[in-house]
């Protein structure tokens, strides 16, 4: 069994790989509907949270504030998000996706998931299961971490 600091820097280095690579491919299938990574992530996001606040939307993504209002700017120009005052309290601004951000959700994760399911077509059931089950402990703990050293706490 490997010690502590071994494991640490392995997963430190396992991690950044892993980061490194899905990175790229997320370029690389996001460039088909125009977008950045970062502005697909947004929408992907958006499409799981519902319409959100900026500060939501920053929390989420790991962003600060005027981070995420330049991201969202980019989105609006694209017709991808809109902003709406909220039904209850106009003083408070979400985001929404447009008929056109749906769709761009959509071509998106045909996308991801036809590019997933052929690197992990060889996969065991049992295997799938392992990585699910490690990649869940690992996200989890990865989100603890987030929310005690981002700066969009």
């Amino acid at each position: 069994m490997a010690s502590l600091d071994t494991f640490v820097n392995e997963i430190d280095r396992l991690s950044r790989r892993l980061l490194r690579n899905l990175e790229c491919c997320d370029r690389t299938l996001v460039a088909a509907v125009e977008l950045t990574a970062a502005q697909a992530y947004s929408l992907l996001v958006l499409d799981e949270r519902g319409p959100s606040t900026m500060t939501e939307l920053a929390f989420e993504m790991r962003l600060h504030g005027t981070t995420m209002t330049r991201m969202v700017d980019g989105l609006v120009e694209k017709d991808l998000a809109e902003r709406q005052a909220d039904a209850e309290d106009r003083r408070v601004v979400r985001v929404h996706l447009t008929d056109r951000g749906r769709e761009a959700v959509e071509e998106i994760q045909r996308a991801k998931t036809s590019f997933l399911a052929a690197a992990f077509s060889d996969l065991s059931d049992e295997e799938r299961d392992a990585i699910l089950k490690a990649l869940r402990r690992f996200t989890d703990t990865a989100e603890q971490l987030g929310a005690r050293c981002c700066c969009c706490r």
